[in-house]
C-alpha cells in the first residue's frame, strides 16, 4: 500500500516536471515564432537608452555638508519648528533638519542666491544670469510647446536685483529660474549625526561651485538672523538706551562742573540749589544707567546663548566630481530590458491563446 502511494507520488512529480518542460518549450517556440516582435522590443528599448545616453551632458556636482550646534533653549525659530515636530509626531531634531533644508528651497533664499554677483565664464554677473546662459546651452531655458512661436524669456537677462519693482516678464523669469534651480538641488540629512547635505548639479563647473557656496552662506545667515531676531532686537534697544543715558549723565556732569567753576570765588546758599538738583539728577541717572547696563549684559548673554553655530563640515573643492550616463551601461540596460519586455509580451499573448483554445 505504501509502495503504491510512493509510486503514485513519483508519477505525479514526473508528470509535473514533464508538463513544465513542455510549457517552456511552447513559450520558447512562441518567442522564436514571434521573433520580429521580440527584436522590435529590443530595438525600441535599445534605441531609447542609447538616445538617453547621447543626449545626456557632462554634469558637475558640488556638495556641502554642515551641522547646527544650538545652545540650550534654542531660538524662536527652533522652538517653532519643535512645536511642529510634536504635532507631526516626529522628533524635533529631525524636524529641524528637514525644515532647515526646506528653507534652502524657498524663494526668499533663492532670491538672495540668484542676485549675488559671481565670476563665471570669464565675466562677473548675477548668478541667475549665468544659470540662464547655461540652461540655454543645454536646452532647458526658453522651451515652448510646438504651437507657440517663441518664448518671451528667450535670451532674457536680469538687469537689476530690485524684485519689488520687477515687471511681469521679470517675475516670470524669476519663477522659472527658481523652478529650474530646485531641480539642480538635492538635499539629505541624518537624524543620528545631525549632518545635512546640499548638492548642486550643473553643466557648468563654476555655476555649481558658486551656487553651492552661496546657497550655504545665505541659508546660514537667514537661519541665524531669524533665530536670534527677538533677542537681537532687545539687546539693540537696551544698547541705545544705555548710550542715551550715558550721554545725558555726561551732560549733567559737565553742567555741574560748570556751575562749580562759575561760583568758585563767591558761593552763596541760594547758589547751592542748582548744584544740589544736578547732584540729585546725576545720582538718579547713575542708578538708572547701572540697571540699564545690567539688563544690557543679560540681553547680551541671552543673545550669545541663543545664537546657533552653523558648522560647515565639507565645502566643495575644485575640480568638482563629474557625472554622465555611460553609453555602454545604457546599451546593456537596453538589451536586458528589451529582452525582458519582449519575452513578457509574447508569453502573455501565448498564455492568453492557450487559455482561449482550452475553453
Amino acid at each position: 500500500m505504501q509502495n503504491d502511494s510512493y509510486q503514485n507520488a513519483q508519477n505525479t512529480d514526473s508528470l509535473s516536471f514533464r508538463e513544465l518542460v513542455q510549457s517552456l518549450r511552447i513559450y520558447r517556440d512562441a518567442i522564436w515564432k514571434n521573433k520580429l516582435v521580440f527584436i522590435s522590443c529590443i530595438f525600441i528599448a535599445l534605441s531609447y537608452f542609447v538616445w538617453k545616453a547621447l543626449k545626456d551632458y557632462k554634469k558637475f556636482e558640488a556638495q556641502t555638508s554642515f551641522m547646527i550646534n544650538e545652545n540650550e533653549g534654542g531660538g524662536s525659530l527652533s522652538s517653532l519648528l519643535g512645536q511642529f515636530g510634536g504635532i507631526l509626531g516626529v522628533g524635533s531634531d529631525q524636524v529641524n533638519l528637514e525644515k532647515i533644508l526646506e528653507l534652502a528651497k524657498t524663494m526668499r533664499i533663492g532670491q538672495a542666491v540668484f542676485f549675488t554677483q559671481v565670476q563665471a565664464n570669464g565675466k562677473t554677473d548675477f548668478l541667475a544670469n549665468h544659470m540662464i546662459q547655461e540652461w540655454e546651452r543645454v536646452g532647458l531655458w526658453g522651451k515652448v510647446p510646438f504651437y507657440v512661436k517663441e518664448n518671451p524669456l528667450k535670451n532674457f537677462k536680469f538687469q537689476h536685483s530690485k524684485t519689488d519693482s520687477f515687471s511681469l516678464l521679470e517675475n516670470s523669469a524669476l519663477k522659472q529660474v527658481h523652478f529650474l534651480f530646485k531641480k539642480m538641488m538635492a538635499t539629505s540629512s541624518s537624524e543620528e549625526t545631525g549632518i545635512m547635505n546640499i548638492t548642486i548639479t550643473s553643466g557648468n563647473e563654476s555655476i555649481a561651485y558658486h551656487s553651492c557656496n552661496t546657497l550655504f552662506e545665505k541659508l546660514s545667515n537667514f537661519y541665524i538672523d531669524k533665530t536670534i531676531e527677538k533677542q537681537k532686537e532687545t539687546y539693540e534697544s537696551l544698547s541705545r538706551k544705555v548710550d542715551s543715558l550715558k550721554q545725558l549723565m555726561s551732560r549733567k556732569e559737565y553742567s555741574l562742573a560748570g556751575i562749580k567753576d562759575s561760583y568758585r570765588s563767591s558761593w552763596l546758599s541760594t547758589e547751592e540749589v542748582p548744584k544740589t538738583l544736578l547732584d540729585r539728577d546725576i545720582k538718579m541717572i547713575q542708578l538708572i544707567y547701572a540697571e540699564a547696563v545690567k539688563n544690557m549684559e543679560l540681553a547680551s548673554f541671552s543673545l550669545e546663548n541663543k545664537t546657533p553655530f552653523i558648522q560647515a563640515i565639507d565645502h566643495p573643492i575644485l575640480p568638482l566630481k563629474t557625472n554622465k550616463e555611460s553609453l555602454l551601461k545604457n546599451i546593456l540596460l537596453g538589451l536586458v530590458l528589451g529582452c525582458l519586455i519582449g519575452a513578457v509580451v509574447i508569453t502573455a499573448k501565448t498564455f492568453y491563446s492557450i487559455q482561449m483554445n482550452q475553453q
